[in-house]
């Protein structure tokens, strides 16, 4: 049977998204203090993040129990982007490969819609062969067109661009992939959708 192991539905992916309002990004991106700390658990604290790892890149939980890594090469700092799982579908076996590929078309609009309640409208939303798919405006975003057309990677994509010009605003971007095995007879697939929120090249130099 097809089985979803996140126990997150597009309304979490709304509730994260809606908990970032206020977030000090330019803090952020400059990187946690040293764990442990007072510094520390204030920083967390600010946003009701609770730690889970202070191991190599942190890992919270939020308030609305969603996880969040903030990716940073192992190192803390500077923080390159956040990236939180929304969604992640498996078969159990390869005859329900169809069946996930079809379960997959219909979450898309649904994780899109509950970001644009939150976010607005996306930039641009559509699937990797579509004949206006964008460049990703700096490299690590997501894929270039010569990977996207090789591995149908990302599958589906929406973005969002930095509104203002307040120092640090972030890039949203929300993707889902579909593994290469959801296309075969032989073997079982799957399907995520992976939020990233990427700190803009300009607002890592300007820190």
């Amino acid at each position: 049977m097809l089985t979803e192991t996140s126990g997150r539905t597009a309304r979490d992916l709304a509730a994260e998204l809606d908990g970032l309002r206020g977030v000090d990004w330019a803090s952020v991106w400059a990187g946690p203090p040293q764990g442990g700390s007072p510094e520390f658990r204030e920083w967390c604290g600010r946003h009701g993040w609770d730690p889970q790892t202070v191991e190599r890149n942190l890992v919270v939980r939020t308030r609305g129990g969603g996880r969040w890594t903030f990716e940073a090469g192992g190192n803390w700092d500077p923080v390159r982007r956040l990236t939180h799982w929304a969604w992640h579908l498996k078969a159990d076996g390869a005859s329900e490969n169809p069946g996930l590929l079809a379960r997959a078309a219909e979450e898309w609009p649904e994780f899109v819609r509950a970001a644009e309640d939150v976010l607005g409208s996306a930039v641009w939303n559509g699937p990797w062969d579509a004949p206006d798919f964008p460049e990703p405006p700096e490299p690590g975003f997501w894929g270039d067109r010569t990977h996207r057309l090789e591995t149908r990677t990302p599958y589906r994509l929406a973005y969002w661009k930095p509104v203002g010009d307040h120092p640090g605003q972030a890039f949203i971007v929300l993707v889902q992939s579909v593994s290469f095995a959801a296309w075969t007879t032989d073997t079982p697939g799957g399907s995520r959708i992976r939020l990233t929120v990427n700190a803009p090249e300009g607002s890592r130099r300007s820190l």
